[in-house]
């Protein structure tokens, strides 16, 4: 399981006969002790670079997308981000951020309960919030950087990454900004 992690895995899951086996909770609670400590000692900025540049020598450049999922992320470790909100309807920006392994938690705001199933739980960092709509991106953010205050993720004046597009629709995320607690 830790070698998954440090490895790069997304998620991990149980085999047949350990999930049926007699101490199934016992089995994810010592999983999940040793998923945390693998990943507590994972070195996020290098693992950012050795992704990015594997993508660079494999395909001689990034697209578009993956150029702002990559300074998204490493704007994010550059400052020490508390996690990057993404607003995404198709989950391809998420996905892309993911990619980079950025360390931090990494909130989906969507409209489609499609792309929050996809999201949630298995791209590596991401949880996904369902929201009426995006239009007011404004509001979403701010509520949801609260919510993080109130969770303890964050505190004032911690910075938070926003990842988004110009227009709510897939396929238009072309805007990062830093958000402050």
């Amino acid at each position: 399981v830790a070698n998954a992690v440090m490895d790069g895995a997304d998620c991990v899951m149980l085999s047949g006969e350990t999930a049926r086996g007699e101490h199934p909770v016992g089995c994810v609670r010592f999983m999940s002790r040793t998923v945390c400590e693998a990943e507590a000692s994972l070195n996020y900025k290098s693992l950012f670079q050795a992704v990015r540049n594997s993508t660079l020598k494999e395909f001689g450049k990034l697209s578009i997308s993956e150029s702002i999922a990559s300074s998204s992320v490493k704007t994010a470790i550059d400052i020490k981000a508390k996690a990057i909100i993404v607003c995404s309807e198709s989950g391809s920006t998420a996905r892309q951020i993911a990619k980079f392994r950025p360390g931090m938690p990494i909130i989906v705001l969507t409209t489609q309960e499609t792309t929050a199933r996809q999201c949630n739980g298995m791209l590596r960092g991401v949880q996904t919030k369902i929201v009426d709509n995006i239009h007011d991106l404004d509001t979403r953010v701010s509520d949801t950087v609260e919510a993080f205050k109130a969770e303890g993720v964050a505190k004032n004046g911690d910075p938070i990454v926003v990842v988004h597009g110009a227009s709510p629709v897939a396929g238009a995320t072309n805007t990062m900004k830093i958000e402050y607690a």
